[in-house]
């Protein structure tokens, strides 16, 4: 394994490796030039307030949207929709690519990406040595071969199936001499959520969402999570291993406890002014001195408070400010929070969930285990 550090904020989410300045710039043009014809089909869509920061976003987008006029609702169909007609394209072009890759199917060529995708995620190998590349390669056409490959026949293969995904696609590309890596972070996500649902990563579903949600604690595995949600059929049972991950982790942690406590007996008092949930949320929100996302999604009309600055709410923070955290015990409440973040993202992005999984998830948000009995038993 190659031995580079890299967060995963790292500037590979504004890399991309098609010529960049010139076609980038052309995109832009593209879309100022569409402006008329995207007006009435962006507003609320999410993926548009990517674009700016994303090129990949917009190169998708210009693609999807010449070839069938509309705007996907999410990033996730934009990629699906963007990467089916990636490999269509390519694939009808002339004297593309070699024997091997060629007589893959598009199914099988979708597969080959989430499982390079997979395998390197996993490895926290976001840049790879070629020669575990054509390994990943070579596992990928033993696996769907009908027959068996002598080895020697299938490392020549691979080398020839890395040329071709590099020379066609060019979402993945060759950074330095021997070393590759995908185009955009985001794309690798992408295709590692993928892999989670289409079966690439263990052969039962259950068991890809249990690894799933024990990968948490680490952030970089957060934005998987609500990929995979984003693209499951339905999104209760990993929805409900969150919850009840977040549980186990907090349920720990002694020393914030007594204001775990507290927090809940407050948040019943006002629930005639505002959802519970949303109050939990606001008041770990200020502790950490964070964005008030999952408060105000929470609830309208605190959302409104705060843009008004209402006196309810300063009154709630001054007495926050009373409050006195060590480190250690601030340290404990972002990762509570970031952990619900992920379960509050996974919910708002999900394709399909049961309602009232749905609303017991969101009115159990910062509360501890005891409370989520419907879950329990669900489960």
């Amino acid at each position: 394994m190659l031995n580079i550090s890299l967060e995963p904020t790292l500037n590979l989410k504004k890399s991309i490796k098609f010529d960049e300045q010139i076609q980038i710039k052309n995109k832009y043009y593209w879309l100022k030039n569409q402006k008329r014809n995207l007006s009435s089909k962006i507003q609320g869509n999410e993926i548009v307030q990517q674009i700016i920061s994303n090129p990949l976003l917009l190169t998708l987008l210009r693609l999807v949207f010449e070839e069938t006029g509309e705007i996907p609702p999410s990033r996730v169909r934009l990629y699906d929709a963007g990467l089916q007609i990636l490999l269509t394209q390519w694939d009808d072009a002339k004297d593309v690519g070699d024997e091997t890759y060629k007589k893959m199917t598009l199914n099988q060529k979708e597969g080959l990406l989430s499982y390079l995708a997979w395998m390197t995620y996993v490895e926290g190998e976001y840049f790879v040595k070629q020669q575990q590349l054509e390994q990943y390669i070579t596992q990928y056409i033993q696996k769907i071969s009908k027959t068996k490959i002598q080895p020697e026949l299938a490392t020549r293969q691979s080398k020839q199936v890395l040329q071709s995904l590099q020379a066609q696609h060019r979402l993945f590309s060759e950074w330095t001499p021997g070393i590759y890596a995908f185009s955009d972070l985001s794309f690798h996500e992408y295709l590692a959520a993928k892999a989670i649902v289409e079966g690439y990563a263990f052969k039962k579903i259950e068991q890809s969402l249990k690894y799933l949600v024990e990968q948490l604690t680490e952030n970089r595995w957060h934005q998987i999570g609500v990929l995979v949600a984003a693209m499951l059929p339905n999104a209760d049972y990993l929805l409900i291993l969150i919850k009840q991950k977040i549980d186990v982790f907090i349920e720990k942690k002694l020393s914030v406890q007594p204001f775990l406590t507290w927090l809940e007996e407050k948040s019943v008092s006002i629930n005639n002014i505002y959802s519970p949930a949303a109050f939990r949320a606001f008041c770990i929100e200020c502790i950490l001195g964070i964005e008030t996302e999952i408060s105000c999604g929470l609830d309208h009309n605190l959302s409104i408070d705060l843009t008004a600055n209402s006196t309810k709410l300063n009154d709630i923070f001054l007495e926050l400010q009373k409050c006195r955290f060590s480190v250690s015990q601030k340290q404990i409440l972002q990762q509570y929070s970031e952990l619900s973040r992920v379960l509050f993202d996974s919910m708002e992005h999900a394709g399909n969930v049961t309602n009232i999984i749905q609303e017991e998830l969101k009115q159990t948000l910062f509360l501890p285990e005891k409370f989520t009995s419907l879950l329990e038993v669900s489960a």
